[in-house]
């Protein structure tokens, strides 16, 4: 019972330190260019990972931080690894959360 307790804390951090670099790409404006990348490819980010499809999701993840010549977060890349493979929605889900979707600009139309 205590490996799984184990298991489970450091797959609870890994969650929180994911959700804290999405949080981190979406905040910062000289990244700017990242998060509307990642936007762009919400949709298809959002199916490849409900289907799984880690090779897929792992390119075109890649894609968006080369293109934009940023590193690839070393946390991001234990998403991927084969010990975290039952996690690995949650995890890709949990970075993903705090960057997709536009912010509504204030001051129009209620």
């Amino acid at each position: 019972m205590e490996e799984k307790e184990k298991e489970k804390e450091k797959i609870n951090e890994l969650i929180r330190k994911l959700k804290e670099s999405g949080e981190k790409i979406k905040n910062i404006k000289e990244k700017g260019n990242l998060a509307d990348s990642i936007n762009d490819m919400g949709f298809r980010l959002l199916e490849q990972t409900r289907l799984g499809n880690k090779d897929n999701v792992y390119y075109i993840l890649l894609r968006c931080f080369h293109a934009n010549q940023e590193k690839f977060p070393d946390k991001l890349v234990e998403s991927f690894k084969p010990e975290n493979e039952k996690y690995f929605k949650t995890l890709i889900f949990s970075f993903l959360a705090p960057i997709l979707g536009k912010e509504e600009e204030s001051g129009g139309e209620k």
